[in-house]
């Protein structure tokens, strides 16, 4: 009987211990918690003051291809994007879709809702919240005037023109196995959708497929140009504009 009152004895001091430990764990929780909320939510309101006043720099910066204009836009566009590592599924979509695994993306800037990216002198907009390819069109080519007074422009991205698809029958399962085959990096079904032809230019065909309700509005929209080779070379998800534009 007394050893079992002296083992009892030598855990009382543990026992009132862990007592405490967990006590002060349940008080100081909440408190830690709300703390790291508060340096949060400043860090956040610093991040949108610097943001803004980044804006209003560019905005009274008349020439946008100073250096002035280049560095500030440089910041804005790194305060409003995500992490590197947090692109990266952006970035392999962007791969995808060109079919270039090895190709270089660049992250050009973060700016409103979407992020923009270039790669075989082709630009993109990608919804940061799914990585979702929102648009597809030619890269911003620069130009300037040589010393002979003529003018110089960056190259034009890759075009098959070599004309294997010469009729609207024949471009659109090639458009739509495109569409369907990465409908992971698009977030569209378009066996869903109604397909309409709009039309052709030299060398080119454009095709759309839309979801329109009950009242005859569009709801869902994507249209795409292809060229007679096969190649997508403009994607537009339209349906972010009819949300936005509230149509």
């Amino acid at each position: 009987m007394k050893m079992k009152y002296k083992n009892k004895s030598r855990l009382l001091p543990v026992i009132l211990i862990l007592a405490v430990i967990a006590i002060l764990a349940v008080v100081l929780t909440p408190c830690l918690v709300s703390q790291s909320n508060v340096v949060q939510t400043l860090q956040t309101k610093e991040k949108d003051k610097e943001i803004a006043r980044l804006e209003a720099i560019m905005m009274e910066i008349k020439d946008k291809d100073s250096q002035e204009y280049k560095e500030a836009k440089q910041q804005y566009c790194l305060l409003k994007s995500r992490p590197a590592a947090e692109r990266k599924q952006a970035v392999a979509n962007v791969k995808e879709f060109l079919g270039m695994p090895d190709v270089p993306v660049d992250f050009t800037c973060g700016r409103g809702n979407f992020e923009y990216y270039t790669a075989a002198r082709f630009s993109f907009i990608v919804d940061p919240t799914n990585n979702h390819i929102v648009e597809v069109g030619e890269a911003e080519r620069r130009w300037g005037t040589k010393e002979d007074g003529t003018r110089w422009f960056d190259p034009l991205p890759e075009y098959d023109y070599s004309g294997r698809y010469t009729t609207p029958e024949a471009i659109r399962p090639v458009a739509e196995k495109f569409l369907t085959d990465h409908k992971d990096i698009f977030g569209v079904d378009i066996s869903k959708m109604t397909y309409q032809f709009e039309g052709t230019k030299p060398g080119n065909f454009f095709l759309k497929w839309k979801i329109v309700d009950e009242n005859g509005k569009t709801k869902e929209l994507v249209s795409v140009t292809i060229t007679t080779g096969g190649q997508v070379i403009v994607y537009d998800n339209d349906t972010y504009d009819l949300a936005k534009n509230g149509r």
